[in-house]
């Protein structure tokens, strides 16, 4: 795995540490990395993210989503089999019903 991940916030480019990503998200072309203090662009796909972040704790929950699961802080049901997981950050998520057994193993819950 990784020990470092790179995140650009324009032209810079910053090393950081994958315990501190809260998740992937894919926003057309472009992948955002959020951290607590920031946001930043992905030069990788979520696929190429998927396959070289440890397994927990980095899940992909939806096809345009991966979190980290370490920073899951509350899970509600929504219909249709699916969750909306509230990260660390306050930030939402909406699990699959595909993904959702997934989730529920790498929880514990």
């Amino acid at each position: 795995p990784p020990r470092r991940i790179v995140g650009r916030i324009g032209e810079e480019m910053a090393l950081i540490d994958p315990a501190d990503v809260i998740a992937f998200r894919a926003e057309g072309e472009r992948v955002l990395m959020l951290t607590a203090q920031q946001k930043y662009t992905s030069d990788q796909s979520l696929r190429t993210l998927e396959e070289k972040l440890p397994s927990p704790p980095f899940k992909r929950i939806h096809r345009s989503t991966i979190i980290n699961t370490d920073h899951i802080r509350k899970i509600s049901p929504l219909s249709s089999k699916r969750w909306l997981l509230k990260l660390s950050n306050g930030t939402e998520a909406i699990v699959s019903k595909r993904m959702a057994g997934l989730v529920r193993e790498a929880t514990g819950w």
